[in-house]
């Protein structure tokens, strides 16, 4: 009376999936691409709400020389890569269907691209350096930043600060925890956001920077949900299958250099000075 089902192949086909066409994921990705593009205009015209708020926040950071060491331990370059990486393995490891393992890679590769994207329009855009390297601004830097001087005389000192990199990469990760398991994408996105603010605090980074790198990330994010960008995730899930050690083995390669994503920029700099 009852036929017995069989096993079926890879397929995306968790109830989730079913519900949520690439329409809408469509939508979200071009309502926050238009936030970006929102946040651009504002971060190419500073004087409108950046400044104004930079210099506001400096006030108080310069008579808060506490706050200002919590702010500096927070944005310690490894600190975000490592908790946002290890809450990454560990939605990898805590969800073995193919969906779930599809869209997070599908997500990590949006991340890497969407970092990709703002290393692009950094050197394109015609944005103000950050905030400590502005003179329009003559802000008071933070002493745990160090000396003034030696900053502001630094080769990159002057180069656009928008959009970050950095701060589009984690937070591209964030997100594709967020979207396959929601708990740990808020304690990774929370991470991110923390971190952002820290920067912000600091003069690292004006409020806009921090918006639109949140906003480049999570349009990426979404468009890498739809259908095609999943089949992309479906190929690493075969690899996986099909050779572990060698899929693992460039895995946490990846992970390390994530990580150590500033010490590698700064090498970078200065090999191309």
């Amino acid at each position: 009376m009852f036929r017995r089902s069989s096993p079926r192949r890879f397929e995306m086909a968790e109830p989730m999936a079913r519900t949520l066409s690439d329409f809408h994921y469509l939508k979200h990705a071009a309502a926050l691409c238009l936030l970006f593009v929102g946040t651009t205009f504002l971060a190419l015209n500073p004087d409108w709400i950046d400044r104004p708020l930079v210099k506001a926040i400096n006030i108080v950071a310069s008579n808060q020389p506490f706050a200002s060491r919590l702010a500096f331990g927070a944005v310690y370059p490894t600190t975000e890569g490592a908790i946002v990486v290890s809450l990454l393995w560990y939605c990898w490891f805590a969800h073995d269907r193919p969906e779930s393992r599809a869209r997070l890679v599908s997500g990590v590769c949006a991340a890497v691209l969407a970092a990709l994207v703002a290393h692009f329009l950094r050197g394109t855009l015609p944005t103000t350096p950050k905030p400590i390297f502005d003179a329009a601004l003559g802000l008071h830097i933070p002493e745990v930043l160090g000396d003034a001087a030696v900053l502001r005389s630094a080769p990159f000192a002057g180069s656009p600060g928008f959009p970050s990199e950095r701060a589009v990469l984690f937070a591209g990760l964030a997100i594709a925890i967020l979207l396959v398991r929601f708990e740990l994408g808020l304690l990774a996105l929370a991470c991110t956001l923390v971190i952002e603010l820290a920067r912000v605090y600091l003069g690292l980074h004006y409020p806009t920077n921090a918006l639109g790198s949140l906003a480049l990330a999570a349009t990426l994010a979404w468009l890498a949900q739809t259908r095609p960008s999943l089949e992309l995730g479906a190929l690493f899930l075969r690899w996986e299958r099909g050779a572990a050690p060698s899929f693992y083995l460039c895995s946490f390669l990846v992970s390390y250099l994530v990580i150590a994503f500033q010490d590698l920029r700064e090498l970078a700099k200065g090999l191309l000075q």
